[in-house]
């Protein structure tokens, strides 16, 4: 889920910071050498960098062939694995797959794990990012299954919900202007999203949900994969966009830039934390960990009501990690 909303003090105090330091922030923050945005917004260029955070090179493999219970249930549902020799089509009556409903969409859960690959990894190099990351935080979120869940309110391969939209149009100018000029052209676009009235970035928001809602009853199982590839894009830019804010958000929290504090491998960690969590629930715990130097003080300092910001790195470390 991207990401839950943060109270109304933190939003005014992050967009302050966003306006006293946007002129300033590459000539005096940035001291990493040309790595993209999230190694930019560390302040360092890393001394060694680990196979999950490695970026795209020729002999990047992102197979994977993990059991996705979730996947099943969406494949059986959906059609696309046929349950009849199943009991009850290889549904439980929650809409889980059962044992053999499991097993019998066994090599569909396999190849669609694996189908958006090459989007993930070209996605990944134009952003910048590890593809390693990239999948495992569609793996958490979705279990590769790209409709919507509209009764949550989230939406696509990374379930953006609307204030992931909000995080992303905030601290991605370019993607900003890219949406704003689909409905107001570029005459209309020339105020940044956070000046915009609160009835104008609704609008936004809803475009950038629009943009990645992959349900389609005329399609194949009711799905548009187009629309799934279009998600993992967003996706990478709500990435980037999470790297920047994380890091003003350590900067307002304690002074500090993250490379000061943080290993690269935990501020990515809080990086995914927040895009997940929510800017007030990492402010929070940065502020109450007092000396935030490394992922486990952060992490045992989450409110209860932000506790799943932790457990979801534990998520994606697992899908990481053999």
């Amino acid at each position: 889920m991207a990401s839950r909303a943060w109270s109304p003090v933190i939003r005014i105090l992050l967009v302050a910071l966003t306006v006293m330091t946007t002129a300033s922030w590459e000539t005096t923050s940035v001291k990493a050498d040309s790595g993209g945005t999230c190694q930019m917004a560390y302040g360092l260029t890393p001394i060694a960098i680990p196979d999950w955070l490695m970026p795209v090179s020729g002999n990047t493999n992102l197979a994977t062939a993990n059991r996705y219970d979730v996947l099943a249930a969406e494949l059986l549902t959906s059609g696309l694995v046929d349950g009849a020799i199943c009991p009850a089509q290889g549904l439980n009556p929650d809409g889980s797959a059962n044992g053999c409903g499991i097993e019998l969409a066994k090599d569909q859960v396999l190849t669609w794990q694996n189908q958006f690959d090459s989007v993930i990894l070209s996605s990944s190099q134009a952003a910048e990012l590890p593809p390693k990351v990239v999948k495992a935080v569609i793996a958490v979120e979705s279990q590769f299954w790209p409709a919507a869940n509209w009764t949550l309110g989230e939406i696509g391969l990374g379930q953006m919900t609307i204030y992931g939209a909000d995080l992303v149009l905030m601290w991605r100018p370019a993607y900003f202007q890219t949406i704003c000029r689909q409905t107001y052209g570029e005459v209309g676009c020339t105020t940044q999203y956070q000046f915009l009235d609160s009835s104008t970035q609704y609008l936004l928001r809803g475009m950038v949900l629009r943009d990645i809602e992959a349900t389609c009853p005329n399609c194949p199982g009711g799905v548009d994969l187009e629309k799934g590839n279009q998600a993992i894009r967003v996706l990478t830019e709500t990435l980037n966009a999470s790297c920047l804010q994380s890091t003003r958000i350590f900067n307002l929290a304690t002074g500090k830039q993250p490379a000061a504090i943080l290993s690269y491998d935990d501020y990515w960690r809080l990086v995914l934390a927040n895009y997940h969590a929510g800017a007030g629930c990492v402010y929070q715990a940065l502020r109450k960990t007092g000396n935030p130097n490394s992922w486990n003080s952060i992490a045992a300092n989450f409110s209860s009501g932000c506790a799943s910001g932790a457990e979801y790195i534990r998520r994606i470390e697992g899908q990481i990690k053999p």
